[in-house]
């Protein structure tokens, strides 16, 4: 076989994706590696040798953690349920708009909407306390769930508006043709084709509920519906890092990882789609 027969530059390239994937695939997995042993050990083990299998396991730093998030993990669940409701009750019937009918003002609004993502959101956080405040919403799950939208939606249209837009406009019409409304046709033909989309911009929404800590910190209190996310702060300490309970802090983060990761692994072929339409 002669020299001529490879492409030196695509052998190289796909050694190079190779090699930079694994790389990552194993960092991730020490890390996780690390992560789940160090849950397992008592504190006197953790500051003795490096190992990474517990010599003397334990299951105190589970259940202690469990213990303390149980009611945060429910907070955390009704606020990125709540999140994904809204968000897509507001998003699916604007990025189709945006996307399919013609009116007034709709290039300069689409813009002006996503404008809003523009800005850090941290410049948010003291007018919505303060509006908020005199509304009733501060310290309570629904005003975090509006709170939340301020840069949910924005992000939800500007995706789906290009979902929708790029579906056959010839699908909606035979629809019609025969027999739909323009209503039943969007409920029947649209959702249905858009499904990847939707669910994708959910779980993101999902995520930005559950995830979230600047707002979840401050828009609670100690007495109110604090999410998870804050607890896991108190955990190191409030940052002051004087006194850390490592095991429960890698047991506590596992507990706040594990749901996004189930609900990933249960919408993953929707995601993998998302975007390929």
């Amino acid at each position: 076989m002669s020299t001529d027969d490879f492409d030196v530059t695509a052998v190289t390239l796909k050694a190079t994706t190779y090699g930079v994937i694994s790389f990552l695939v194993l960092f991730n997995l020490v890390v996780l590696a690390f992560i789940f042993s160090v849950s397992f050990m008592p504190p006197s083990e953790f500051f003795g040798a490096p190992h990474i299998i517990p010599q003397n396991p334990t299951l105190e730093a589970w259940t202690s953690g469990f213990q303390e998030l149980r009611d945060n993990l429910v907070n955390s669940f009704l606020i990125g349920l709540g999140t994904t409701i809204v968000a897509l009750a507001i998003s699916i019937p604007g990025a189709y708009a945006f996307a399919r009918k013609e009116f007034y003002g709709k290039r300069a609004g689409f813009y002006a909407i996503i404008s809003a993502m523009m800005f850090p959101y941290i410049l948010l956080v003291i007018p919505i306390m303060d509006l908020w405040n005199d509304l009733g919403l501060y310290n309570t799950i629904p005003g975090m769930i509006i709170a939340y939208q301020v840069f949910v939606t924005p992000f939800a249209i500007w995706i789906l508006r290009d979902f929708f837009a790029k579906l056959p406009t010839d699908i909606e019409e035979a629809a019609q043709v025969y027999g739909c409304t323009q209503f039943t046709a969007f409920l029947r033909v649209i959702l249905p084709l858009a499904t990847p989309g939707i669910v994708a911009v959910g779980f993101l929404a999902f995520l930005t509920g559950w995830n979230d800590f600047l707002f979840a910190n401050l828009l609670t209190t100690g007495t109110g519906p604090v999410p998870a996310v804050p607890v896991l702060y108190g955990t190191i300490g409030g940052g002051s890092g004087e006194r850390v309970y490592w095991g429960k802090l890698m047991a506590e983060t596992l507990i706040i990882g594990t749901p996004p990761t189930i609900l990933y692994l249960v919408a993953r072929n929707y995601l993998e789609n998302a975007f390929t339409v």
